[in-house]
């Protein structure tokens, strides 16, 4: 779904804008605090119904005002598609979403990838991050993979509480047996997925032409990391722990503690690569997973990138705006103006810029 155009009233510091963008590339450049995160952060609303700047909506809402709205319009299989939201402060979020007319569902829309601050941290940081990303790319690949992980969650939350209360024998083996049977099956689920994930993003990382470009990612891999002893089975390792999560007051170890790690040159890719080299690993995973979502559910993606400059020397910002340069999704990036940034967009070409 290209989105060709958003429409913003009172929100943030705009009070009323309209912005129209390309199907494909688009640049989105201006000074600091000039509202190009905010773009981006409208769309994630439209789409996905949350922001990824505020815990509520509401500080959206521009000082001025009581309420805010926000509307875009784009296309999905030749259909018009027209999302909107609004809020006040008084109120609650409400949305409405419509292909030709006729109202869709949120899962229904396209898979949006939004690459911020955090994301920049997936590498390095804590497992938290990996595992948000890591699910959502397999529960819109693997629709049926979120009934298990909610039915494990619902499983791993009454264990915990047993063991936060120090409750022990049938109460707490009963929720155990449970754990290990869900835990398992999703264990099963997250691994057969991970394999599909490392056998395309190795078919990049392999590719004699693509390490030549970027020669620092040479022998980069991801690692499963299951969320208990590989040498263990479930059941012994829940055993082992189970005084110290009684103290802890809750589960260690388990399928809900799954991470994979990023390794280049045989060590962690984040001991061995600069901060610019691991933020470009992190933007070709982002755009190798758009290709492969779209050859394994045919699922139309959008990704936005904020501050793509950001860490990286004149060398890596070109190696990266060439690899985006060659997508045929789309893609909204923003950038803080600065004449090498829009010098190597300007000799690359198709890209659409906007100037805020």
């Amino acid at each position: 779904m290209p989105i060709e155009r958003v429409y913003f009233d009172n929100f943030r510091l705009f009070k009323k804008k309209e912005i129209f963008f390309s199907k494909n590339l688009n640049i989105v450049i201006g000074p600091n605090g000039s509202g190009k995160t905010t773009i981006l952060e409208a769309i994630e609303l439209l789409i996905k119904g949350r922001s990824f700047r505020a815990n509520s909506s509401k500080e959206c809402i521009n000082n001025k005002s009581e309420t805010f709205t926000l509307a875009c319009k784009g296309k999905m299989n030749e259909k018009e598609i027209s999302l909107k939201v609004t809020n006040n402060k008084k109120g609650r979020l409400a949305s409405s979403r419509k292909s030709n007319d006729k109202r869709i569902k949120k899962v229904d829309l396209p898979f949006l990838q939004t690459v911020i601050a955090k994301s920049l941290r997936m590498v390095e940081g804590e497992p938290d991050i990996r595992r948000e990303y890591f699910n959502n790319l397999m529960f819109h690949v693997k629709p049926g993979s979120s009934k298990i992980y909610d039915d494990f969650n619902k499983i791993l939350k009454n264990r915990n509480r047993c063991l936060k209360n120090k409750a022990k024998g049938s109460e707490l083996d009963v929720w155990t047996k449970q754990f290990i049977v869900k835990g398992l099956e999703l264990s099963k689920t997250q691994f057969l997925f991970y394999q599909e994930v490392k056998k395309h993003l190795s078919s990049f990382f392999d590719n004699p032409k693509n390490y030549a470009k970027f020669r620092f990612l040479k022998n980069t891999e991801i690692k499963f990391v299951k969320g208990w002893e590989r040498s263990k089975a479930l059941s012994d390792s829940l055993l082992e722990s189970e005084d110290r999560d009684t103290l802890l007051g809750y589960t260690s170890k388990g399928p809900h503690r799954m991470d994979y790690e990023f390794i280049t040159g045989g060590k962690l890719s984040s001991s061995n690569l600069s901060r610019g080299q691991l933020k470009i690993l992190i933007l070709l995973v982002f755009l190798e997973n758009q290709k492969f979502l779209e050859s394994c559910s045919g699922l139309e993606t959008i990704l936005l990138v904020d501050d793509l400059g950001s860490e990286l020397d004149r060398e890596n910002l070109e190696l990266i705006l060439s690899e985006i340069h060659l997508s045929t999704n789309q893609i909204i990036l923003t950038g803080i103006s600065d004449e090498i940034l829009e010098k190597i967009v300007g000799k690359l070409g198709n890209f659409k810029g906007i100037n805020i």
